[in-house]
This record gives structure tokens, sequence and C-alpha cells, in this order.
């Protein structure tokens, strides 16, 4: 099956902060790769397909137009937007992997970067959850969407937001005993 993109360049230079200069040749693969990581795992594998293979043949229906238009591409934006600091700021080529740099400009730095990725990572996770609650809301629109009963579907994902672990602030005062042997007892 052929690979459709769910936005046009056009599209994606004119809603994100991503530069025209940018050749679609570095954001073809980012933009699928956000698509198949990010927006295949919450409408799953088969209204996915669907909505690809009516891309291909130039036929959305009026659902998937909405769906898509609506929902699913201002999450893409944002996880390209996500995706993209790293991404750009790497060249690949034979025996290396380069960082740019020209004279008119500084490059960013690491942390920066990692500032770039979670803030917009934050957008990318609030506009999937907008994409996941549409859909749930109007699920008789979307019969595919609870149809993926194949061993190699992917199911859809309700959970969209992700945090790292989060401790409270005992966790410091408390003792070993206390951590890890189920006492309770910090008086924080």
């Amino acid at each position: 099956m052929d690979k459709a993109l769910f936005i046009t360049e056009t599209d994606l230079k004119n809603g994100t902060f991503i530069n025209e200069n940018v050749s679609m040749v570095k954001l073809r693969p980012l933009v699928m790769m956000c698509q198949e990581m990010q927006i295949q795992p919450i409408i799953g594998s088969d209204l996915y397909d669907e909505i690809g293979q009516q891309i291909i043949d130039g036929n959305l229906s009026n659902e998937n137009q909405t769906l898509l238009f609506e929902y699913i591409q201002p999450a893409l934006k944002m996880w390209v937007m996500a995706e993209s600091p790293m991404i750009l700021s790497f060249r690949y080529v034979n025996k290396n992997v380069e960082r740019g740099q020209s004279e008119n400009n500084t490059m960013a730095s690491m942390s920066e970067l990692q500032k770039q990725m979670d803030y917009f990572k934050n957008k990318a996770q609030w506009y999937s959850e907008r994409l996941t609650l549409f859909i749930v809301a109007n699920v008789s629109n979307y019969p595919l969407y609870n149809a993926n009963n194949s061993i190699d579907d992917i199911i859809p994902s309700r959970e969209n937001y992700n945090t790292g672990l989060v401790l409270d602030n005992c966790w410091g005062k408390q003792t070993f005993e206390q951590r890890f042997q189920g006492e309770n007892g910090c008086n924080c």
C-alpha cells in the first residue's frame, strides 16, 4: 500500500514555525514517523488505513474530511514541531553526523532544543486529546475506530498525556523503610 501524508507541505509550513526554505525531502520522513507513531495509535490501524487510502484515491468522505482537517492535522503539526528540533539540527552524511552551522546564526544548545521539544510536545498532547474526545463523541460516524481485530492492528489508545515519574515532596525526607517497606510515617 502506498503511504499517504496526512498533511501537505503548504499546510505544514503555513501552520507551523517551520521555515519555507526547509526541504520537504527532510520533512517527509519526519511527518510519516509522526503519523505512524503518534496519530495511528490514537485512531487505530483500520481508520488510519482508510483515511490514507482515501487521500491516495482523492476521495475523502465528509466525516474523514472533518476528522483530518479539524483534528488530525492540528495534532500532526504539533507532533512534527515537537520532533523537528532534533531532526533538523543534524545532517546524516556518509561516515558522519554533522551539526549544521552558518556564519549568520548561533546554534541552539541541546537544553534549548529540549525545551522546544517539550513545549511542542505539550501542545501536541493537547491536540491529540482533542482528537480522541472528538472521535469518542462521534464514534457512530467512525465504525472503523473500534473495528481493529487483526493481530497486527494498532488498537486506539485514549491516553494522550505522558509524563515522567512524579514523586511527592516527602520522597527525600523518608527513610528506606518508609519508602520501600510500606511504613507510612512521613510528616511533610
